[in-house]
């Protein structure tokens, strides 16, 4: 049997998983819903005069799907290892006959591409209920959400990989942290925030003098690469977009950066796992 990765030895730890966490799992998902429920409650009453479900069904329903996926995998994520926040659950997480990296890469995929799928499933059935119950109860004309659409909004990689660097954020916060692991982890986040944002100034004052002296270097630099053919006003089909080259260049180097953030996250909480095991 492999030590790093069994794929049966994973199927057993999953469901050892899911028995010990799918009441709670359960208890969030239909407390989300109901809470949903609530609040389109009074939005189809407030708007029972209206013929067109179109204006206020829809756009509930996408900005909630989002809020489940994001936020609910950021939550979830933020929670991953919270079986070895006691010195009497570490032990027990210890003891189980799994390897370091499948207790890693088990909760890393559940947090996040099962969670995508799962409330992609979900939520287009609770749509299907809540339409049909508002439709029946105010004579709205019924319609179906199509939550499909969210991946045709523009710059839908950049968003995809947005969302997966905030996931390895919160994923490492979970390995790193054992109490509250969110909250200390939106802290890091805050204090890195700033620290690089005052970094920046203080360089910004040390090479330039001012803010000022800033932005004339800036446009002499504009300049130079316009003279460099940086800024060339032809375009070119980029995921089904026509932009500018230089918005090219830009969307490729902003897409580099996060993907080797967002490796690097994971990387450093799959060794904070196993140091927490040793």
């Amino acid at each position: 049997m492999n030590q790093l990765f069994d794929f049966k030895r994973t199927i057993l730890l999953a469901r050892l998983k899911f028995s010990l966490h799918k009441k709670m799992l359960a208890l969030s998902v239909l407390g989300f819903y109901a809470l949903l429920f609530i609040i389109g409650f009074f939005i189809a009453y407030a708007n029972r005069n209206s013929s067109d479900t179109f204006t206020f069904f829809t756009p509930f329903h996408f900005i909630s799907m989002y809020l489940m996926i994001g936020l609910g995998g950021i939550a979830i994520a933020g929670r991953a290892f919270q079986d070895m926040n006691t010195p009497e659950k570490s032990i027990g997480q210890i003891l189980i006959p799994a390897s370091t990296f499948e207790k890693f890469i088990l909760p890393l995929i559940t947090t996040s591409i099962l969670w995508i799928v799962f409330s992609l499933v979900s939520y287009h059935l609770f749509s299907l209920l809540f339409n049909g119950i508002w439709s029946l109860t105010f004579g709205y004309q019924f319609e179906t959400f199509n939550g499909v659409n969210i991946f045709d909004v523009p710059m839908m990689f950049e968003i995809i990989m947005g969302y997966f660097l905030l996931h390895s954020a919160f994923f490492l916060g979970a390995a790193a942290f054992k109490k509250y692991p969110i909250v200390k982890t939106i802290l890091v986040q805050f204090v890195l925030n700033w620290s690089f944002t005052l970094l920046g100034f203080v360089v910004t004052l040390i090479l330039f003098g001012s803010m000022e002296n800033f932005g004339y270097a800036m446009e002499s630099l504009g300049e130079l690469l316009k003279n460099n053919e940086w800024f060339l006003t032809t375009t070119i089909n980029f995921d089904g977009e026509q932009i500018e080259m230089m918005s090219y260049k830009l969307r490729y180097f902003w897409r580099f950066v996060m993907f080797v953030l967002t490796g690097a996250l994971y990387v450093t909480a799959y060794f904070k796992l196993k140091e927490r095991e040793v």
